[in-house]
């Protein structure tokens, strides 16, 4: 896989790049916004917090859908510009596709696509359409091809059923409310079991998951039939980056799961420059020299590693003019 980098750089597995061509199909979608994005700002962003590689992707909710092949032509042009990026500039960038969920059978088509054509790192999956979470019966067939390439999946939290509400803003407790209801649902479920090569990534080191770990842990063996040892093997099968989350959420994390399942993950471009700064100082001054290795590329390098793949060494330098903007 193309996930190999400059010696000593950070692998940022969690960085979105809504390229023009993107903006403009979200614009026609009538998305509720369009983030900013600029390669220059980008590079920016790479040399002032050491990143070496940034892993992309862009989750597009199935509500901005108004039916499957709407929704199958704004993803796979979505993902063809992604692509077009990471081409232009294969040593710094690697991609993880959207699929147009919730319709399955344009998603197989999509995946398929992305793996076998655009060279995909793997995909990004919204945490629910519709209320249906990750882990139901009708995304059965799109988790038995994802398990056949032993994807990397990473899943990205939007709006919690219901849609949007006044009041907080989503993304400051909602967000993180969706990827805990995924995770959780995929463990309730077994999928972890029934798809055991799927290797699953939760964005924002897990939402509230490593906070509430105990309380799901209990309820899970007293109610749900998961008891306490199963519940502990599936925390530690999933993959948490650290995108907003340190200082903060680190303890917890590191706690349950410790330093082999962290990922370094900035979500440039969705939160600004500045944060993704503080951010990352606020992670490296809580992690020992070996866990920080480890976070910061030791770790998506195991994940991400591909026999054959080329190592770029040398250390980090400037980052090269492109034709996107």
């Amino acid at each position: 896989m193309r996930c190999v980098t400059r010696v000593d750089g950070r692998i940022d597995v969690h960085q979105h790049a809504i390229t023009p061509a993107i903006a403009r199909l979200l614009r026609e979608a009538n998305a509720p916004f369009v983030l900013p994005w600029s390669l220059t700002e980008t590079w920016d962003v790479f040399e002032a917090n050491g990143i070496a590689r940034g892993m992309l992707s862009n989750p597009i909710p199935g509500g901005f859908f108004t039916g499957a092949a709407q929704a199958a032509d704004l993803v796979s042009t979505a993902d063809e510009s992604i692509a077009a990026l990471r081409d232009e500039h294969p040593d710094e960038f690697g991609f993880l596709a959207a699929l147009p969920m919730p319709y399955v059978d344009e998603s197989l088509a999509q995946l398929d696509y992305a793996y076998d054509v655009l060279g995909a790192d793997g995909v990004v999956l919204i945490p629910q359409s519709g209320g249906d979470y990750l882990g139901c019966e009708r995304y059965l067939p799109l988790f038995e091809e994802l398990n056949r390439r032993s994807a990397v999946v990473l899943v990205h939290p939007m709006m919690l059923p219901g849609g949007q509400v006044t009041a907080p803003p989503v993304v400051l407790a909602d967000f993180l409310l969706d990827t805990t209801r995924a995770a959780v649902n995929l463990m309730l479920t077994r999928t972890l079991d029934r798809f055991p090569r799927i290797r699953w990534i939760l964005a924002h080191a897990g939402g509230f998951l490593p906070y509430a770990a105990s309380r799901v842990r209990l309820l899970g063996a007293r109610f749900f039939g998961v008891d306490a040892a199963t519940f502990d093997d599936y925390l530690g099968r999933f993959w948490y980056d650290t995108a907003l989350s340190a200082p903060s959420a680190l303890p917890s994390l590191v706690a349950g799961v410790g330093v082999t399942q962290v990922l370094f993950g900035t979500d440039w471009s969705a939160a600004p420059a500045g944060v993704v700064s503080s951010c990352t100082q606020a992670l490296d001054a809580e992690l020992t020299d070996e866990a920080r290795e480890l976070v910061n590329r030791g770790n998506a390098l195991r994940l991400f590693d591909r026999a054959g793949a080329p190592v770029v060494t040398g250390a980090p330098g400037p980052h090269p003019a492109s034709s996107t903007s």
